[in-house]
């Protein structure tokens, strides 16, 4: 999953867990005791992160005061080395908020403007992104960019592969359509934080990482934090990254090399300087601070809820900025509460660490009083017929094509699960026309049951989806669509394959074992990387397969 960088036994915490307190903070962190929190309530939370396992390092911050700082589990499991809040970790796109730093900083400079276009300042994309693009619009994620990992990987460049900028840069030129018209939507692109690392640069004069470090990171105080774009450099203090394996665990590492997107090497020491600066700003200018928490605003007016380099929602009753990361089997998050002055920055070299919940249930033992609602507000409700319940099963497409939904029957009398791609989650059954997700968001069917409205728990952002005819394919439908496509702009081609049993496989350079295809109907295919629409002649010949999910919606691959 390292491509993919946008977005819990016993409750004793283990031996080799290492709390260090606030010794290795800098001055403003030490400026008094910290007030007492409830030590064991956090060992709790991380209590599957044992001596045998990977696991994560934690900081609370408040008031610019160390609260808690402690690691669990491994950072090698070779060599039985703990993780303390000192461990080096790969931080994903945690990285985002630096880039948008450094870029607002050249703007207060007067070295740039935000309404400046990309194109401006890297010519060379003109050609192949002739729709102006601002500076603004990819900070705040509403540029359409395709997302370049997603292409790079359908390039042929698995994350074992060593790639550089040129790389990214290839397939961003390679001629594969916006996914909307800039303005007009958010969509979390890693391209549109990479171009602006390489505005940084070229505006600049500076690497990224050299600008950074003189700007902010050594200032600071934070020795341990840079911009990693060497695959080979060894780094002091870095954990191993690893993924569940059968039987144990694998190591999990990418050989790409670019940065903006991601790429920051940071502990919980030195994240716990940054949210003391955030709290009471002495190197970074306020502006720039205050652009970075401001929501973006739509062509229609609408608000998203990505300022630059962070999300802002409520969580229980409060507001809370935050931004996670993901890459290779790294795992990050920082998540501030203004109004508490309370921040939480988390790393884990364990592929499957859910950073957001486990952020989550750390802030609900540090601000346990201060909540105005409860962590689950909405109980089910048991007593919805299970005739209902059997009503709002089925697949349900996206109104704009890039998602499906399944609803299907959970583990027990009574449940329903959804399924959107990642495996079924539980859902809460408050009604027979609703239903709550795991993170709030609720689902509203409409009075036949033919489709239902998802209403987004962090934004009360609303969309559509419509029951769709689940079927199989006959056998010349499914021997159609075996063969060669190809993208021309992407240098790469692909085949298509007869898998296990109904399902067939997308087979090409960079797939390892291969995309699996799900029909869900003659017209439609499910894969792990999104949906697959299939697109036919005036004879009715598959022509070609276009991929789509919210990050690349339209990836055509031309049957040859």
């Amino acid at each position: 999953m390292g491509p993919f960088r946008t977005l819990e036994p016993s409750l004793r915490p283990t031996s080799l867990a290492l709390a260090i307190g606030a010794l290795s903070l800098p001055l403003a962190l030490q400026a008094a005791p910290p007030p007492a929190v409830d030590a064991a309530a956090i060992d709790a939370v991380f209590a599957q992160h044992t001596a045998s396992t990977p696991g994560c390092a934690v900081g609370v911050v408040r008031d610019g005061q160390l609260l808690h700082a402690k690691g669990y589990g491994l950072a090698d499991l070779s060599f039985g080395v703990p993780i303390t809040p000192r461990t080096v970790f790969d931080i994903g796109s945690v990285s985002k908020q630096f880039t948008a730093l450094a870029l607002l900083w050249l703007v207060h400079d007067g070295q740039l403007r935000l309404d400046d276009t990309v194109q401006q300042h890297l010519p060379e994309l003109a050609a192949s992104l002739p729709q102006p693009i601002t500076l603004r619009q990819m900070l705040q994620h509403t540029a359409g960019l395709p997302d370049y990992p997603l292409m790079m990987v359908l390039a042929g460049d698995a994350e074992e592969n060593v790639t550089g900028d040129e790389d990214a840069l290839r397939v961003i030129r390679a001629g594969v359509p916006l996914n909307f018209a800039p303005g007009t939507e958010f969509s979390y692109s890693n391209s549109g934080y990479f171009l602006a690392g390489q505005v940084v640069e070229k505006v600049s004069g500076q690497k990224l990482d050299a600008f950074l470090k003189a700007r902010l990171f050594q200032p600071l105080g934070m020795a341990a934090t840079h911009i990693r774009t060497d695959h080979t450099q060894v780094v002091a203090q870095r954990a191993n990254a690893y993924a569940p394996r059968q039987g144990g665990w694998a190591l999990s590492f990418s050989n790409w090399n670019q940065a903006g997107d991601g790429a920051v090497q940071s502990s919980v020491d030195d994240l716990a300087r940054w949210e003391a600066e955030l709290m009471d700003p002495k190197v970074v200018p306020a502006p720039v601070l205050t652009w970075m928490r401001t929501p973006g605003v739509l062509a229609n007016g609408k608000t998203t809820t990505y300022g630059m380099g962070w999300m802002t929602d409520p969580y229980r009753g409060l507001t809370r900025t935050h931004h996670g990361g993901v890459w290779a089997g790294y795992r990050a998050m920082t998540m501030r509460f203004p109004s508490e002055r309370t921040a939480i920055a988390l790393t884990c070299n364990r592929a499957a660490a859910d950073t957001a919940d486990l952020a989550q249930k750390v802030a609900d033992v540090v601000l346990a009083g201060a909540f105005p609602t409860p962590r689950n507000p909405l109980p089910a409700n048991p007593t919805v017929p299970a005739a209902e319940l059997e009503r709002l099963h089925g697949a349900y497409l996206r109104s704009d094509g890039v998602a499906l939904a399944r609803i299907d029957p959970g583990s027990s009398p009574g449940t329903l699960t959804i399924n959107q791609g990642g495996g079924p989650a539980p859902l809460t059954v408050l009604d027979a026309t609703e239903l709550r997700t795991r993170q709030g968001s609720r689902l509203r069917w409409a009075d036949d049951r033919q489709s239902f409205e998802l209403v987004n728990a962090r934004d009360d952002a609303r969309v559509r989806y419509q029951r769709v005819a689940l079927g199989r394919l006959s056998a010349a439908q499914r021997q159609a669509l075996i063969g060669r496509y190809a993208h021309a702009g992407l240098a790469a081609q692909w085949q298509v394959q007869a898998g296990e049993g109904e399902a067939l496989v997308l087979k090409g350079k960079g797939l390892d074992d291969g995309l699996p295809l799900q029909p869900i109907n003659a017209q439609l295919l499910r894969s792990p990387m999104g949906l697959v629409h299939i697109q036919r002649d005036a004879q009715g010949r598959v022509a070609s397969l276009r991929l789509a999910n919210d990050r690349l919606r339209h990836l055509v691959m031309t049957r040859l």
